[in-house]
Formats: structure tokens, C-alpha cells, sequence
């Protein structure tokens, strides 16, 4: 049984708006937080209506729907549609007005600034203020509900079965509120997200200090809903946001430092825990703390993986095994009650978490909680990635690493079982993308396919076609197909990974790369013998429906590329699928008018 599940026997109304938090002051403590940092009088809504006419975007094109607007006709149509790329407005917007249209007396030995100018510059300095209201409180509702039921397992840092809004927590209920819209399936309501995420940055940003000095509680709310935000922001597609989330994780992490310097002393003295004893409830409120707290540091390392691999920058973080942060495990941390939760922790084998960890610290990292597991995997990737950055990824370092991903799976398999509907994460799939980011420099993948326009496509060629013709691009394509055979067989009622967009879209690439760049339709035959694959049971042509395991022909390769990018379409809940379907469709189409 999924650990998640009982969070489908609780009741929803915990989670809802009620007498601890009401709309309209949740909609003031927002509203305050931004007035109080823009100068400017707090307002009290007139109504919580949630009209999103003025602020709707346009609706997004659903699955399988074929663009029909005509072909851009400049030659740098990947660069343009790029996910990390800002619009050309955003762009203008921060560049430097020409000389001459700057106001202001400019002499030789001088420099001085007229009225004109300083009134501009007053204005420019002055927040952008917005006056729309919060949603309703039964949209806010189910946006939450839609949070705890379909996402919270996806990066489980709230703890579920305790959680209630309140004026403390708003700003977190605010963030659980804005990635839950994005399952509600309407274009309005990822339009309120939008806005509820945006006013969220501003309330944080302009009352960070206060709320660190306040209370533990309340900051590590804060923390939370940060954390939250930068995941709406990674996921929604757009290159503002995404970009955004990249400048404050830095900050995100400072924020989580200073907030558990206020927490108190880890609980370690509960091996004699009584389900009947009166202190029960404040023991497990003491635990909640701090077990969300080292589940926070985990999702910062996941974070941290993924915004370096999208970006291609080092990782912030260090990602030391050997001071891995040690999470309960997952039926734990899900208890619906604190009698449930006593009976579980006297069960736990090693009930207190601050010991130091083993001569292994891969083993003891990562062996009683899915969630670990996932976030230690991250952390592989991270050190893949700057072993790459630092020009440090020769063949001695890429076999330590591929070495480190097969002790990974062996300890995995060996304490989780193998069941699809048990893996939330689809660890498997992330574990092949680690492998992919081994064998393909993905940055050169991305220069080539158009991502920096033309001329650096036509620069990077060359090496392409040099790295298609050898073992590593075929041991990528291997781990290329077992993603698209991984997730062809998932439900469709399961919600993709945070990190399934990002490993379909390195999947496709590779692809486009080898065969539409490097002139490759041939697996070599050593590639499907690899270690790895031999590791997680080997690659059988049976396998795939078709009877395309072989990937002997241009046609099948072709397939390959094109059911990659369907599937980007498919699992397309992110905005940023979308976003890099769009980027390979655009690549094929500019391979086709050259």
C-alpha cells in the first residue's frame, strides 16, 4: 500500500479556510505584508469574488493540438521559443534607454541629474502594486484539497494530517493554494495560481525578517511556502518565473538556515512513547517540527539538482552524503493521529535521528524513506553535474559515479519494493536521466539544437557529430528508451514526477541530436549490455510493443523522437512540458527548412 494513502481517509476540512483563517484576513495579512514594503496604506477588499478576467492568460493549447500559425521567419526560431528565454518585452524593459533619451546634464568631469530624471527614477523605484482580490474561500478550498490529494506526495514537506490554516501559516496556505490550482484543469484557475504565487513572493520578500524573528512555527511556514513557490515557479513554464526561482534559491536556502537556528533541540528521548499519555499531542507536534524541517533539506538538494540541470550552472548546495539529513520513514511521517504515530515510532529501529551516520553513508542515507531515496538520487545527479561543470567527468570519475548509481539501485530494490503504484517519484526514470546526463553533455545537446541560435548551432556540430559516433551516445539512447518504455506504461491517472518533463526532455534531444544532427540510426549492440542495464534486468527487443528494442532503422528512430515528444504532451500537467515540446518541435521544424 502507497504511503500516501492516508491522506485519502483524512478529512479535507483540516485543510480548509474555517475559524482559524477566514478570506478576507487572509487576504489582508498578503495585502499588508506588500503595503507596509511599498509604503503604502493597506486596503481591505470589498469582496472575494476571484474574478481573474483582468489578469487571465491565454488559454493553453491543449494535448495534440497542432499549432497552425505561420513559420517565424527568422532563422532562430529554437533560441526565440526557448524555456529559459524572456520575452522580448521583459527583455527591453531592463536594457538601457539610448544616450540620448536619457534625461540629465552629462559633462566631461560631471554628472548631474535634472528634475525630469529624478522623478522618473522616483516612479521606477516606486512596487508595482495590484489590487485583485483573493479567490473565493471555496475556490482557495479546493485548491487546497486538489494540493493534499494530488501533489503533496510528489515533495511531501507538509505534514497532511496536522495541517490547519491559520494566520500563522497563511502565506504557506497561500503557496498550497497556488500549485494546487494547476489540477483543477481550467485556464482560470492556473491564471489565480499565478497571481496568488506572484502576490506570495511579494508578501515574503517584504516580511521575511520579521517572520524569522517572530516565531520557529512561523518561519518554518515560511520556508515551507518558499520552497512551494519555487516549485510552482519550476513547473509552470514560464521563463520569468523559472529564471526567478533560480535567483532565490540562494536566498530560499539562507531563509532555511537562519530558521532552524530557532528550532528547538531534536527529540531523541521518545523510545518509551504511551499512546495513552496525556503529553502525547505536544511529542508529536515537537516531531512534526522537526521532521518537516529535515524533509524541507531534502527538497532544497532536489531543488537544487534540478534548477542546475535546467540551467546548466554548479549546484549551490554541497549534497554531502556523509551529512545526509535523516528522515522517518514514510508510513511515519504519514500517521493520521498521534496514538498511530507513538505505535509506529516505538516500531522504528533507530528511533533518533541525530546519530552520526555509518562508514556507509550511502546505505544510511537513503534506507527508511522513499523520499530520501529520491533526494539522495538527486544529489548523485548533482555530482554528476559539477563534476561536469568543473571539466572533471573523464572516463575514471564517469565510472565512480556510474558506479555510485548501481549501489544506489542495489540498496533501492533492496529496501523499497518494485511496485509502479508504490513509486510516487518514478525513481527509475530519474535514475536513467542521471545516467543520460553521464553519457551526453546536455548543454552542448541543447547549443546544438538551436537553443543559443544559429551560429553557435552550426559551432557545435561538429562535436555532436564526433560524440554521436561513439559507445556513450548509444549507452544514452539505451537509457533514452527505457524512460519512453517506463513511462508508455504508466497510468494515466498518476501524476508525473517533479523531474519527469526534465528527463523526457534529455531523452528526446539525445535523440534529435544523434539523428537529425549527427547523421546516427544505429544502436551499437555493446550499449544494451552495459553494466547498468544488465543491473535492473536488461534490455529485450520483446519488450517494446513493437518490436523497435532494436532501433535498426531511420523509421524506428524517428518513432523514438516523435513518441518522446508526445509524451512530453501527454504528461503534460506542467507548463513546462508543454514548454520543451514545444522547443523540440520547433528544432525538427528547422531542421526540416534547412
Amino acid at each position: 500500500m502507497s504511503f500516501a494513502n492516508p491522506i485519502l481517509h483524512a478529512d479535507p476540512s483540516h485543510w480548509c479556510i474555517g475559524t482559524g483563517l477566514d478570506v478576507n484576513a487572509l487576504d489582508l495579512t498578503l495585502s499588508s505584508a506588500i503595503s507596509e514594503w511599498a509604503q503604502l496604506p493597506p486596503w481591505l477588499p470589498a469582496s472575494n469574488t476571484g474574478d481573474v478576467s483582468a489578469f487571465c492568460p491565454p488559454a493553453p493549447m491543449p494535448s495534440g493540438v497542432i499549432h497552425t500559425d505561420p513559420p517565424e521567419p527568422s532563422a532562430n526560431i529554437v533560441r526565440q521559443r526557448w524555456f529559459t528565454r524572456l520575452p522580448v518585452e521583459e527583455e527591453s524593459r531592463n536594457s538601457q534607454a539610448p544616450l540620448g533619451d536619457r534625461e540629465g546634464s552629462f559633462g566631461q568631469t560631471n554628472l548631474a541629474a535634472d528634475e525630469n530624471y529624478r522623478a522618473r527614477l522616483s516612479q521606477r523605484l516606486q512596487p508595482r502594486m495590484s489590487d485583485e482580490t483573493l479567490p473565493s474561500s471555496d475556490r482557495l478550498n479546493l485548491f487546497a484539497s486538489l494540493f493534499f490529494s494530488r501533489f503533496n506526495s510528489l515533495l511531501p514537506i507538509v505534514h497532511a494530517p496536522s495541517f490547519q490554516p491559520t494566520k500563522e501559516n497563511s502565506l504557506l496556505f497561500i503557496s498550497i493554494c497556488s500549485v494546487g490550482s494547476l489540477f483543477v484543469g481550467s485556464a482560470s484557475a492556473v491564471a489565480q495560481g499565478t497571481r496568488l504565487f506572484e502576490r506570495l513572493n511579494k508578501a515574503i520578500l517584504a516580511s521575511w525578517e520579521s517572520i524569522l524573528s517572530h516565531s520557529c512555527s512561523d518561519a518554518l511556514s515560511m520556508v515551507q511556502a518558499a520552497v512551494l513557490g519555487q516549485t510552482f515557479a519550476i513547473l509552470s513554464g514560464r521563463p520569468k518565473t523559472l529564471i526567478l526561482a533560480d535567483v532565490l534559491h540562494g536566498t530560499v536556502m539562507a531563509w532555511t538556515r537562519e530558521s532552524n537556528k530557532l528550532a528547538d533541540p531534536t527529540p531523541c528521548d521518545l523510545q518509551a512513547l504511551n499512546p495513552s499519555s496525556p503529553g502525547l499531542s505536544e511529542e508529536w507536534s515537537r516531531w512534526i517540527n522537526h521532521e518537516q524541517r529535515r524533509r524541507v533539506e531534502v527538497a532544497l538538494n532536489i531543488h537544487d539538482a534540478e534548477l542546475a540541470s535546467l540551467l546548466h550552472h554548479e549546484p549551490l548546495r554541497k549534497h554531502r552524503l556523509s551529512q545526509y539529513p535523516r528522515i522517518a520513514s514514510d508510513a511515519l511521517f504519514a500517521a493520521p493521529s498521534a496514538s498511530r504515530w507513538a505505535e509506529l515510532y516505538r516500531q522504528t529501529p533507530t528511533p533518533c535521528f541525530s546519530v552520526p551516520l555509518q562508514d556507509d553513508p550511502l546505505q544510511t542515507a537513503m534506507t527508511h524513506s522513499r523520499f530520501s531515496a529520491y533526494g539522495v538520487l538527486e544529489s548523485i545527479n548533482a555530482h554528476v553535474i559539477e563534476a561536469r561543470r568543473s571539466n572533471n567527468l573523464d572516463e575514471h570519475e564517469s565510472k565512480r559515479l556510474s558506479s555510485m548509481l548501481m549501489r544506489w539501485w542495489r540498496i533501492y530494490t533492496t529496501h523499497f519494493p518494485q511496485d509502479a503504484e508504490d513509486d510516487v517519484f518514478s525513481l527509475l526514470v530519474l535514475w536513467h536521466s542521471v545516467f543520460i546526463g553521464i553519457y551526453a553533455d546536455i548543454d552542448l545537446l541543447e547549443q546544438a539544437s538551436g537553443r543559443d541560435g544559429e551560429d553557435a548551432a552550426s559551432s557545435s556540430a561538429p562535436l555532436i557529430k564526433s560524440w554521436a559516433s561513439t559507445i556513450d551516445a548509444s549507452s544514452c539512447l539505451v537509457h533514452a528508451l527505457l524512460i519512453q518504455r517506463h513511462l508508455e506504461r504508466m497510468r494515466v491517472s498518476s501524476e508525473p514526477a517533479i523531474h519527469i518533463p526534465r528527463a523526457l526532455f534529455s531523452a528526446a534531444l539525445a535523440w534529435f541530436c544523434f539523428t537529425r544532427i549527427g547523421g546516427r540510426h544505429i544502436i551499437e549492440r555493446d550499449a544494451f549490455h552495459a553494466a547498468e542495464i544488465q543491473l535492473i534486468g536488461g534490455f529485450k527487443a520483446s519488450d517494446d510493443p513493437r518490436g523497435e528494442g532494436s532501433v535498426d532503422s531511420p523509421f524506428t528512430s524517428v518513432s523514438h523522437l516523435h513518441r518522446l515528444i508526445d509524451l512530453l504532451t501527454r504528461v503534460g500537467r506542467w507548463g513546462i512540458s508543454q514548454s520543451f515540446a514545444s522547443v523540440l518541435c520547433a528544432a525538427l521544424e528547422n531542421k526540416l527548412n534547412i
